[in-house]
C-alpha cells in the first residue's frame, strides 16, 4: 500500500525546486574574498632597512569553505527532493482516476499553473474546475 501524500506535501515539490534553484545561483555568484595584509621585509642590498609592506591575495581557504557549505545544502535538498518526488509519484501513480493522476501529476510534480494543467487536459475543463477536483480528491484521502 502507497503511503497517502498530502497537499501540503506536494506543495512542498514546488518550494524545494525553488530553493535549489536559489542554491544553484548562489553557488555560481559565490565571490572570492580579497584579503589585505602587511608583512615586514627589507632591500636585498645594504643598508637592509626595514619596511612595511602590503600585500593582497584571494582568501581561498574562505572562499573553499563558503563553496562546500553551500554545496552541502545543494545536495541534502536535492536528495530531499527527490524523495519526495518519488514518494508523489509512487501516490500520484496508485490512484486509479486517470483524471486526477493527470491533474496531480501536471500541478505537483510538472510545477504547471492550474490554468495550464486545465489546457493540457482540454475537455472543456477550467483552471476552477480542476482545482476544485483536486482539492476534493486530496481533501477525501
Amino acid at each position: 500500500m502507497t503511503k497517502k501524500i498530502t497537499k501540503k506535501e506536494l506543495k512542498q515539490i514546488k518550494h524545494l525546486k525553488s530553493e535549489i534553484e536559489m542554491l544553484k545561483k548562489q553557488v555560481e555568484n559565490l565571490d572570492y574574498v580579497v584579503t589585505t595584509d602587511t608583512v615586514k621585509g627589507s632591500t636585498p642590498y645594504f643598508p637592509y632597512i626595514e619596511r612595511n609592506i602590503k600585500i593582497t591575495g584571494i582568501d581561498y581557504k574562505d572562499y573553499n569553505r563558503r563553496l562546500k557549505r553551500l554545496q552541502r545544502m545543494f545536495r541534502r535538498r536535492i536528495e530531499e527532493l527527490m524523495d519526495l518526488v518519488e514518494q508523489a509519484n509512487e501516490y500520484i501513480g496508485s490512484i486509479e482516476d486517470s483524471l486526477m493522476r493527470q491533474i496531480l501529476t501536471l500541478r505537483y510534480i510538472n510545477g504547471l499553473t492550474w490554468e495550464q494543467v486545465a489546457a493540457s487536459i482540454g475537455g472543456n475543463n477550467t483552471a476552477d474546475s480542476v482545482r476544485k477536483a483536486a482539492e476534493r480528491f486530496l481533501a477525501k484521502g
